[in-house]
């Protein structure tokens, strides 16, 4: 799996480049935001990438930072985004813009992006919201909860409960790491729905 490619651009257009490392000229696939913010061709270039491999295709996909790139992997986690959908929702809005229209549930401003039509809008709406959120109540938050067991147990109840993601997070903030270590998954769910 390629992760990563550094090397010089032989060509440049505003839907791939070639990039030569190692005697190899690699085509990769880029945004037209990505195309306006990489030099021209002869320059060096360095850029995070998404290997694509299907039974008779290797598609390599090229970012210039993580960000992009994790937020490239969310859409085609959407059922019926393909990379070229992904890449055109790339081109036309900012990973911060595509994060407010869905937050925000503009589907509308979704539907100006070729090959979404108001199902498919739809879904990434459905699909990425509650990602989006959850995200943005991490960073608010801190790492310091990320990946613990009780805390997931407690999140998938609040959910079976019909709580918003937006809700449960909020909620949870005011958790205390060391208090959780000690309390058991059960004890947990109580703090939290006290203050819900």
């Amino acid at each position: 799996m390629i992760a990563k490619i550094f090397g010089k651009i032989i060509k440049k257009t505003p839907s791939s480049v070639i990039i030569q490392t190692g005697g190899i000229g690699f085509e990769v696939l880029i945004s037209s935001r990505t195309f306006e913010n990489i030099p021209g061709p002869g320059s060096d270039v360095e850029l995070d990438i998404y290997t694509h491999v299907r039974e008779e295709e290797l598609k390599l996909v090229g970012f210039l930072d993580d960000e992009d790139k994790d937020f490239f992997l969310k859409l085609l986690s959407v059922s019926g985004i393909s990379i070229k959908i992904a890449i055109s929702t790339l081109s036309i809005y900012s990973g911060n813009e595509i994060k407010k229209i869905i937050t925000e549930r503009e589907v509308d401003l979704l539907r100006r992006i070729p090959g979404i039509g108001l199902k498919l809008a739809e879904r990434m709406i459905v699909e990425l919201k509650d990602k989006i959120e959850e995200e943005k109540m991490i960073l608010l938050r801190g790492d310091s909860l990320i990946g613990n067991k009780k805390l997931d147990e407690v999140k998938q109840a609040l959910k079976t409960l019909g709580y918003s993601t937006n809700e449960i997070m909020r909620a949870m903030s005011g958790l205390d790491a060391d208090a959780i270590d000690k309390r058991k998954t059960e004890e947990i769910l109580k703090m939290v729905l006290k203050v819900m």
